[in-house]
């Protein structure tokens, strides 16, 4: 039986365990780790402006709804 591409990626946290477990895939676990902390620096970095608008959207919301309610 042939697995889609969606299938080949869900496995329960013991599959993930037992598959990186291995002495053979510490490499491959070491570089699957480096490739998401680079993943997620970059993603974060892309969202530093976005984190510090959040201030100015609840002083807007808030001034938006004084004026209107009051």
């Amino acid at each position: 039986m042939n697995k889609s591409p969606d299938q080949e990626h869900n496995h329960t946290f013991d599959e993930w365990k037992a598959k990186f477990s291995d002495d053979k895939t510490q490499p491959g676990t070491a570089e699957l780790a480096a490739k998401f902390m680079f993943a997620m620096s970059y993603y974060h970095e892309r969202m530093k402006l976005h984190i510090m608008l959040h201030p100015l959207f609840y002083v807007a919301g808030f001034v938006t709804a004084y004026y209107l309610l009051g």
